[in-house]
């Protein structure tokens, strides 16, 4: 565990396993990597690099304003070269999806592979057609707590907790996606400042200009982000490939850890394959 000096401020990261180099973009915002060390289990294969957004987690607290889209995506871009691991295989999730995108489209050359789990494209493109299936919307308890401010970090710790068990695919994997964020550090000034971004931010029209070789992976029971914006990346992303776990909600490596593995190591072991030929 240590810190690098990062686009003027320290970013939090820690390493397991060895390989080829695995970055892993946290969701949120407003929380940290803890919840994602069930990732661990594709160590035997990768390097996995675990690090805290800007503003988040054991990272540093510069000014809120410099929390936006581009500047995560530099973030994670300025991460990878100082670690010497680029070009890195990313794993975004949800909010780190966003990010995962958007760094895809900034530095395509850091990029091995591309791995988006259960996230969206963001706000209404060009592109999209009001007759495109977009999903149900999320839970209305869910939409009124993350466009709420909390008043301080236990608020916001509480209120997350509350609202888990609309995150699921099964009720009986409650526990085990409780106890994955036992330990995290919550932070509600940067989920506040996190949601004013995302309110101005979409990739649906720029998905096109993505050339990395893509996997959009989702739970099939997502209230969150319903496959539905899976299937709208992937339809923009030339190339891009999906797999929906039937049985998994919003953390699909967390209720179903044996297929996401699989899924990805498999997807992962020819696209490596290929490109080092």
């Amino acid at each position: 565990m240590s810190t690098a000096n990062v686009n003027g401020t320290a970013i939090y990261h820690d390493e397991i396993g060895a390989g080829p180099a695995c970055l892993v973009l946290h969701g949120g915002l407003g929380l940290d990597h803890t919840s994602y060390r069930g990732l661990d289990m594709l160590a035997d294969r990768l390097r996995m690099i675990y690090y805290d957004h800007r503003g988040n987690g054991r990272s540093g607290r510069p000014p809120l304003d410099t929390i936006t889209m581009a500047q995560l995506a530099d973030d994670a871009a300025a991460l990878a070269t100082c670690l010497n691991a680029d070009p890195v295989v990313v794993i975004g999730h949800s909010y780190g999806g966003f990010v995962g995108q958007e760094l895809a489209l900034r530095h395509p050359d850091k990029i091995a592979a591309l791995i988006l789990a259960d996230t969206s494209a963001g706000g209404p493109g060009a592109t999209d057609s009001p007759d495109d299936d977009q999903g149900p919307p999320p839970p209305p308890e869910w939409l009124a707590a993350v466009t709420a401010r909390p008043r301080d970090d236990a608020e916001f710790a509480a209120g997350l907790r509350a609202l888990l068990p609309h995150y699921l695919g099964e009720p009986g994997n409650l526990a085990t996606v409780t106890a994955a964020f036992e330990n995290t550090i919550f932070d509600a000034r940067t989920m506040v400042r996190s949601m004013e971004v995302l309110a101005t931010w979409s990739a649906a029209d720029r998905l096109p200009a993505i050339r990395v070789p893509t996997l959009v992976v989702v739970g099939a029971r997502d209230r969150i982000t319903h496959p539905a914006q899976t299937r709208r990346i992937a339809r923009r992303i030339p190339g891009a490939e999906v797999v929906e776990l039937p049985r998994s909600g919003h953390f699909p490596w967390l209720e179903e850890p044996d297929r996401f593995a699989t899924a990805v190591r498999g997807w992962l072991a020819d696209r490596l394959t290929t490109a080092a030929r």
